[in-house]
């Protein structure tokens, strides 16, 4: 065959493998808080087309060098930890299961949703999707059964809506409402957009709100004054936001006054099992505190460190950086660490000195949700689950594709 026709046919099979790719990711954005077998499916997917793709043009992994040694680090390092694992099944199992899944498809998005119209498809998307988990939480406030998957309600007095307990649903809210604060000052062509991004913003937070999620309330206020920095008019709007809510108490079931009026009180019984889980983590960790016990053995370990007569089975850390520590040592917690270090330096970086266009309100948001997520991971450990720890992933590539077509001014002599 000739070389001309060659390389006609091998672009014509990476333009497929393009479009299935980008189908996929699409997919997952919009499943991830509906169905997790359908965003393994479709994030696997991606990853096989994408390999494919990159076979066939023989380019690099895009995305900053530096981010990718880091990830590519942290991969290595959990790597190693099945051969010191005190169950190498479980971790090997873990590794190729979570971690690689995870990792590729960041791979996968920064190399795919390099242009304006990739990204404001997604966003899009991300906004139906949320629509659509927004108006099933409200729905399930009322009813105490969501209308999606037709469960009742694991908490009758706190919303859930398709996740499984309100905690989950509030990490994902977390992670979205971002994106409706920074990309309500884009300027889109039909400005009756703005009004939906607005009124999304107002269903999301009321949603926050009625997870009674304390963690996650702390996290939205810590990434909305990192916003406030950067988006001025963001600083009115939270000026507004507290006396808004405040007035609205009224309207808000018991719990969440409740939840209020002790926000810094730890004495329930969320709090106490907190706390024994943790001080088993900590024990946990420190038996191994370099290499750590194994990639995904915290459950497995947990009854060698927690109290006597705990009267619970075993359980998760409710802390990512504990169990991160426990599992895979001070050197996989460090090598993930310097991820979020480099995302937020070059991200700041960006934001400080690049030209306001979609790109950069892409990052802004990405780096607002990183932050809500990062925060919100030290009382949870949604980073470990299925949907919610590809959605950290999802995000954080989003972040750099934007971050990498940021223009940013050049520097005055």
């Amino acid at each position: 065959m000739k070389p001309a026709l060659l390389s006609a046919k091998t672009t014509k099979v990476a333009g497929i493998c393009d479009k299935i790719i980008l189908f996929s990711i699409y997919a997952v954005v919009f499943f991830l808080p509906i169905s997790k077998g359908i965003i393994e499916t479709f994030s696997s997917i991606a990853i096989v087309f994408f390999i494919i793709k990159k076979l066939i043009e023989k380019k690099d992994i895009a995305g900053n060098l530096n981010i990718n040694l880091a990830v590519m680090a942290y991969t290595i390092i959990c790597f190693i930890s099945i051969f010191i694992s005190s169950n190498p099944a479980i971790s090997f199992r873990s590794f190729w299961g979570k971690i690689m899944q995870d990792v590729a498809f960041f791979f996968v998005v920064v190399g795919t949703l390099n242009t304006e119209r990739r990204l404001k498809n997604t966003a899009y998307i991300l906004f139906a999707s949320s629509l659509l988990i927004g108006i099933d939480g409200i729905y399930q406030h009322f009813t105490l059964k969501e209308f999606i998957r037709h469960r009742r309600a694991a908490f009758p007095d706190r919303i859930s809506s398709a996740f499984i307990t309100p905690n989950d649903f509030a990490c994902y809210l977390v992670t979205v409402i971002p994106f409706t604060l920074s990309l309500f000052f884009v300027k889109f062509r039909f400005k009756i957009f703005r009004l939906f991004i607005a009124a999304l913003f107002i269903l999301l937070l009321s949603c926050l709100i009625l997870t009674v999620s304390r963690g996650a309330w702390i996290a939205f206020i810590v990434l909305a004054l990192f916003m406030s920095v950067w988006l001025i008019p963001l600083r009115l709007l939270l000026l507004l936001l507290v006396p808004a809510i405040i007035g609205s108490l009224t309207f808000f079931p018991s719990i969440v006054k409740e939840r209020l009026s002790n926000f810094f009180i730890f004495l329930d019984n969320s709090g106490i099992d907190r706390k024994i889980i943790w001080e088993a983590a900590w024990k946990m960790f420190m038996s191994r505190p370099w290499l750590g016990l194994g990639l995904g053995t915290f459950m497995f370990n947990f009854d060698k460190f927690v109290i006597k007569n705990y009267p619970y089975g075993p359980s998760y850390a409710h802390n990512c950086y504990l169990q991160m520590g426990s599992e895979i040592g001070i050197i996989g917690l460090v090598s993930f660490l310097s991820i979020l270090g480099l995302f937020f330096y070059r991200g700041i970086k960006k934001l400080n000195h690049g030209q306001k266009t979609f790109f950069w309100y892409v990052l802004m948001g990405s780096l607002a949700a990183i932050l809500g997520y990062s925060v919100h991971m030290g009382v949870d450990t949604f980073l470990y689950s299925v949907d919610l720890g590809l959605l950290f992933w999802l995000i954080l590539g989003m972040g750099v594709a934007a971050g990498e077509n940021v223009i940013c001014a050049p520097k005055s002599n």
